[in-house]
């Protein structure tokens, strides 16, 4: 026992006299993004730094024996990415210690023994390099296959046979699919103030119907979407004997009142600040109360909408928005008071919209050819949208169409008879890493109305070539007249350099005439470069852009969706 408290004694002391300070990475290393890049090989050694802005921290150090077992990890690593003959060696030298990675050849697919009907869903090629995640991702999807189309009890038999000799792989898939399995018996064990037809109605899949793994996602998707649950189990029971799966859905309801607080920077409003309550089942069955304040640079807006997505009959939700805004635009200052009314519902696989406007505004022009003044209009509007993008966020293939008419009308009160159309249309498609997005906005108004209710372009929404409203006809201090016709449109290619981030080009093209329905008038292009990096709340975007005819560049960083 002594003798052993003695060599325990002499190993501490060696370990922390040969303390390593500094731990690199040398060889086949990539320089900043990759599978051997610096930052993914110390997740690999378990190596955590502190952020740079925890000064007060110390970096970590290592002793012989972390060296050992980061040199242990390296091998398993380079191995699940097919380099078998990977070298890894270690030079320490005072008190740095570099870790020299030579990955050699990367070992090949020989073979691949699988059944035609999965051949198509396997991203795995002959004479092609062996990975094992890429071998591991070919199981689940051709176990998720099978599970879309009744399957969920397939046997799926896999094996990637290793010949270090021959330094070769033969894979073998053996899938048997048994019998189809069905929809059982369907049971909800809900605590939220929601009606049971409410969440039924989020149910994709019915009682006596073929098993579709697809149908289960997209009830969780639609549940979740509600916003107000903190805890969601759709429960099947595969253990069954026979060929029926019982479902119990669970839902717990969690917080669904926030009250939240945001600063943040674009370059089309400078600084801002936000505070925002939100309640997501106000009164029960999803109502939705929510009321709010922006501040930026150029003023403010208070806020306030409810929305109840169950107001009358089948699917017909109603939503109504008021808004005060005290805001200094470039050709105009403004204070306004907005009530917006609308009843949707989803027909024909649009979204349709009709409802009600009224804005009350106080204009104090900054134009001499527009006069400054009280101004009461009030119209009915209708718009109808097609969102076929695979998400709203962070969409990567799919389309979205948008058509709105606002007609003010003296019927109503306006002080002014008016028709305005706003026509949107998007187009995004992938190919692999590299993202095409297109936009065009076509807008018109029958005649000219008061400076506030013109079209206006520019900014990192709109032709990144210029400054926010600045397309366009501008006086003599540089103020923006904006238009009565407008075309808007931009095309973007993305590629995807490494996980959430991509850099992009573009090219934006924007027409403003101050003639109503006239289309005929100068083109502002411009050309430009950036950079994205996804966000759970959407892309954080720098954009570079460069005016064709006036020279110069603009700077815009800003976060949201634009395709």
């Amino acid at each position: 026992m002594i003798i052993r408290i003695f060599l325990v004694l002499i190993l501490a002391v060696s370990l922390y006299a040969n303390e390593i300070k500094n731990l690199n990475f040398g060889g086949n290393i990539d320089l900043v993004l990759g599978d051997f890049s610096t930052s993914n090989l110390n997740k690999v050694c378990n190596i955590t730094y502190p952020p740079f802005y925890k000064f007060w921290q110390k970096n970590p150090t290592f002793s012989l024996y972390d060296i050992q077992i980061c040199e242990e990890l390296l091998v398993e690593y380079a191995q699940s990415l097919g380099f078998y003959e990977a070298d890894i060696s270690t030079i320490i030298k005072d008190n740095t210690a570099t870790i020299n990675i030579i990955k050699n050849r990367p070992i090949m697919i020989n073979s691949i023994e699988i059944d035609e009907e999965y051949k198509k869903l396997i991203a795995i090629e002959i004479n092609k390099p062996f990975t094992t995640i890429n071998f591991s991702n070919s199981k689940k999807t051709i176990t998720g296959h099978l599970a879309k189309i009744g399957y969920p009890k397939a046997e799926l038999d896999s094996k990637a046979y290793v010949d270090i000799d021959e330094y070769k792989v033969d894979i073998v898939y053996k899938v048997v699919k048994n019998n189809p399995q069905y929809f059982g018996d369907i049971t909800i064990d809900n605590d939220a103030r929601i009606d049971l037809e409410y969440i039924e109605k989020e149910v994709k899949f019915k009682k006596g119907e073929l098993y579709n793994s697809l149908l289960i996602d997209s009830t969780y998707e639609g549940l979740y979407n509600f916003g107000i649950f903190k805890y969601i189990s759709i429960d099947q029971n595969l253990d069954t004997t026979d060929d029926v799966i019982p479902v119990n859905i669970k839902l717990l309801e969690g917080a669904y009142r926030e009250t939240m607080y945001s600063i943040g920077y674009d370059t089309n409003t400078g600084g801002r600040l936000k505070a925002q309550y939100t309640n997501d089942n106000f009164l029960g069955n999803l109502k939705k109360f929510t009321i709010g304040t922006n501040i930026n640079q150029d003023g403010y807006r208070i806020y306030n909408n409810f929305y109840n997505p169950f107001f009358y009959l089948d699917g017909v939700s109603l939503n109504n928005d008021v808004t005060y805004e005290d805001m200094d635009y470039l050709s105009y200052k403004q204070r306004k008071i907005e009530e917006k009314i609308a009843l949707s519902k989803d027909m024909f696989g649009l979204t349709h919209s009709i409802g009600l406007l009224s804005e009350h505004s106080k204009i104090k022009s900054k134009l001499q050819e527009y006069e400054s003044g009280n101004y009461l209009l009030n119209s009915v509007f209708y718009n109808a949208i097609l969102d076929r993008r695979d998400s709203a966020l962070n969409p990567k293939n799919g389309y979205y169409l948008s058509f709105y008419m606002e007609n003010g009308t003296q019927s109503l009160g306006s002080e002014i008879e008016y028709l305005k159309t706003l026509t949107e249309l998007r187009y995004i498609k992938s190919f692999d890493k590299l993202t095409t997005s297109f936009k065009t906005t076509v807008g018109t108004i029958d005649h000219d109305l008061p400076i506030f209710k013109h079209f206006f372009a520019g900014g990192d929404y709109s032709n990144r070539g210029y400054t926010y409203q600045k397309v366009g006809v501008l006086d003599s201090e540089d103020n923006p007249y904006g238009g009565l016709s407008m075309i808007d449109s931009s095309i973007e290619f993305e590629y995807n350099i490494y996980k959430d981030i991509g850099i992009a080009t573009f090219f934006d093209s924007t027409m403003l005439s101050q003639k109503s329905n006239s289309f005929n008038e100068r083109f502002y292009n411009s050309v430009g470069i950036g950079a994205r990096y996804y966000t759970p709340i959407g892309p954080l975007r720098v954009d570079f852009g460069f005016p064709l005819r006036d020279g110069g560049f603009v700077f815009h960083i800003g976060i949201g969706q634009v395709f």
